[in-house]
């Protein structure tokens, strides 16, 4: 599992943008954690790749 900001280092989307694709509905994290972090695996990875290439 990957926080939020490993996913924008990884990615180069900021972490804000993928905090407004949640929101949205367009690419929701795998797991919240009781703190409200947003943890992402690497399922939620593939589907952030696709949405970034379309």
């Amino acid at each position: 599992m990957r926080t939020v900001k490993q996913v924008s280092e990884l990615t180069g989307v900021s972490v804000r943008a993928l905090q407004y694709y949640d929101e949205i509905g367009l690419f929701k994290p795998s797991k919240v954690t009781e703190s409200g972090y947003r943890m992402y695996d690497d399922d939620a990875l593939e589907v952030l790749q696709q949405i970034l290439f379309f």
